[in-house]
């Protein structure tokens, strides 16, 4: 069984969150459409400040002109 499939790594059945599972991008379980981040992961909450930081900048570079 992967370790995506277990109940325990699940939070409210929609958000995933297992800091030994490697995995950045989870398939949801039980029938239900998409994908979601591995909260656990290091990875992800660095791809989340990096497109924090470039959303900053885009909005204040397009507030200047």
């Amino acid at each position: 069984m992967k370790s995506s499939d277990r109940d325990e790594g699940w939070i409210t059945g929609r958000l995933y969150f297992n800091r030994e599972d490697k995995r950045i991008i989870i398939k949801r379980p039980r029938n239900e459409f998409g994908y979601t981040m591995n909260l656990g992961n290091k990875c992800v909450w660095m791809l989340w400040l990096v497109f924090i930081i470039v959303m900053v900048v885009i909005l204040k570079i397009a507030g200047t002109y």
